[in-house]
């Protein structure tokens, strides 16, 4: 009984590891307001510094579920350099983990109106697992906390016009190890490369209406592909509504308002569509966005709004 109790506990513990690994690649329904942290190309692409905070609570209800704080800052260094800095906190259970990347982006402009961005992300990752709080007593695997630093890389490519965009990106090409000790059942297990593909347009509908239509792709090896569908209205660029599909997972309302030229706020709210809605509430998420100062230029990505009109 205790060995099976061990096995399960321990099996539990890295499929935590891997599942927060994962949102710090991250998995937000909001990705349009946290975009620098999938793609390091997109910084500074808002010609401006801009300063983003986002709280996600995920499957209200059930214990220990995950719990995520993203703080975030990009902006231009020049005419074709971007830099930012993000930090990301995730707590699943008994594991905390806490994520520091810088980014740097290099963009070149194949025309007058579209600019094609290349970034790299470089830090890592502070982990800690308390395995002292699962209360299991006499057994050298559950005996002290871990508590490791991981480095890791990222890359990407961003092309984007004041209508429509393009990503590709990894954030994390070194595959570290979460946990690594001997058991009769799972000696190790490491992160598999994930990739990010997305893209997205916008359209007139009239002088005071424009719709988005966007998409994500997560790809992994050994894990089915996550793949969001979004839509959303877009208001005298002041006010955003709109839904977004995680296909077998999730439908989210999607709200969006700037109150000022500098301030935007955002919230999203996930209904679970699998079998985990016995199980929980769905998912909140909070977003606040503030501009730092004046964009110096025109050439802005469709993910980002401001009280202006898009150029034809």
């Amino acid at each position: 009984m205790k060995k099976t109790l061990k096995n399960i506990v321990l099996v539990i513990t890295l499929l935590i590891g891997i599942q927060v690994f994962a949102q710090q690649a991250p998995l937000y329904t909001q990705y349009y307001n946290n975009f620098s942290l999938i793609n390091p190309a997109y910084t500074g692409s808002h010609g401006l510094f801009t300063a983003t905070a986002n709280i996600r609570s995920q499957w209200v209800g059930e214990p220990g579920s995950p719990e995520t704080q993203t703080l975030s800052i990009h902006g231009p260094t020049g005419k074709n350099v971007g830099l930012g800095l993000s930090i990301v906190n995730d707590k699943v259970f008994v594991l905390n983990e806490t994520h520091v990347y810088a980014d740097f982006s290099y963009s070149i402009y194949p025309s007058e109106t579209s600019t094609l961005a290349f970034g790299l992300k470089a830090g890592g990752s502070f982990l800690n697992v308390d395995l002292l709080e699962l209360g299991i007593e006499n057994d050298d695997l559950f005996s002290e906390n871990i508590n490791e630093f991981n480095p890791n890389i990222g890359v990407g490519a961003f092309y984007y016009t004041n209508r429509f965009y393009a990503s590709l990106s990894t954030v994390n090409i070194l595959q570290t190890k979460h946990y690594s000790k001997n058991s009769t059942v799972v000696s190790s297990a490491s992160n598999e490369i994930i990739f990010y593909l997305s893209s997205g347009y916008v359209f007139n509908l009239s002088d005071d209406f424009k719709i988005r239509p966007s998409f994500m792709l997560r790809a992994v090896n050994n894990s089915p592909l996550s793949t969001d569908i979004s839509a959303s209205i877009l208001w005298l660029d002041k006010l955003e509504f709109g839904i977004s599909h995680r296909i077998d997972d999730s439908i989210s309302g999607l709200f969006q308002i700037r109150i000022t030229d500098n301030l935007k706020i955002g919230y999203t709210y996930d209904a679970i569509t699998s079998e985990n809605s016995n199980y929980n509430n769905g998912s909140h998420e909070f977003s606040i966005i503030l501009n730092l100062g004046e964009s110096n230029t025109n050439r802005k990505p469709p993910l980002y709004w401001m009280k202006r009109k898009i150029q034809k």
